[in-house]
């Protein structure tokens, strides 16, 4: 348990770095992973086997689930030629099962260069992503490069436990020095949930990833959730406080609708 002094104190971190404002996090502010004055990622991709946080939003019972997956690595050497990019799209591409069958896209502003290709389905959105980027290291400038993946599946979503993995091992294969996934989960519930319907989403959710509460706070139409769970091995680090589960519930008025979100170790885009 924390003390409420510190529960405000983390509260407030965690409200200015992932409020219910949009969140796009980009390799073009990169530095928000690696570098970070108040959060610590730290990476550890040892899972237990037999933990399936999939199983645990399927038991929300909600409606019109997806899942969503994003990797982001940094690539081990400093050199990498255009051809070499492209084939780690296509590496990936083969490991995840998507064709490509368009033209890889790229771009350069300045210091920044994008190498990318992204699809769109019925069932699934992907997009693959080298990025390079200048930085100046003790007065010398450097090149690093940084690997994104993003898939999106809809319905189907106990498959992404799948992906992660075939991802993940791509990636040890290409060679990459530093890696940070992020999994989430979103559903839908018809109408507004009351305080309790709330409390018992979150209650289930942790308890089913054998979890604790490190903080929460209900802004009305959005209650948050963190907590952190030894079964994964990632987590994020506040104020001393550990956290690798985020749950989100979020009531839009125009659709009548209360959505509800799970993601590991926080999430990552607009909610």
């Amino acid at each position: 348990m924390i003390n409420n002094d510190k529960k405000e104190n983390v509260s407030y971190i965690l409200k200015r770095i992932f409020s219910h404002k949009k969140i796009q996090f980009t390799l073009y502010m990169v530095a928000v992973l690696w570098v970070a004055v108040i959060t610590q990622i730290i990476v550890n991709r040892v899972f237990h086997e037999d933990f399936q946080i999939t199983e645990a939003f399927i038991k929300t019972k909600s409606k019109e689930m997806q899942s969503s997956l994003e990797v982001i690595a940094q690539y081990k050497d400093e050199l990498l030629s255009e051809e070499e990019k492209k084939d780690i799209i296509y590496q990936i591409a083969d490991a995840i099962g998507l064709t490509i069958d368009g033209e890889i896209q790229t771009w350069s502003d300045g210091m920044i260069s994008e190498y990318s290709f992204c699809k769109l389905a019925k069932q699934a959105t992907s997009e693959i992503k080298v990025i390079s980027r200048e930085v100046v290291e003790n007065d010398a400038i450097k090149i690093k490069h940084y690997i994104i993946v993003r898939l999106t599946i809809f319905k189907s979503i106990a498959s992404i436990d799948k992906y992660q993995d075939l991802i993940e091992k791509t990636l040890d294969k290409i060679g990459v020095v530093e890696s940070q996934s992020t999994l989430q989960f979103e559903g839908n519930y018809d109408g507004a949930l009351s305080m309790q319907e709330k409390n018992e989403i979150v209650t289930m959710l942790v308890n089913e990833l054998q979890g604790e509460v490190a903080v929460e706070y209900d802004e009305g139409d959005l209650y948050t959730v963190y907590a952190y769970t030894g079964m994964i091995g990632e987590y994020v680090e506040a104020s001393n406080s550990k956290m690798n589960i985020q749950i989100a519930i979020t009531y839009n008025e125009l659709t009548d609708k209360t959505k509800v979100y799970l993601a590991t170790p926080l999430l990552n885009n607009s909610w």
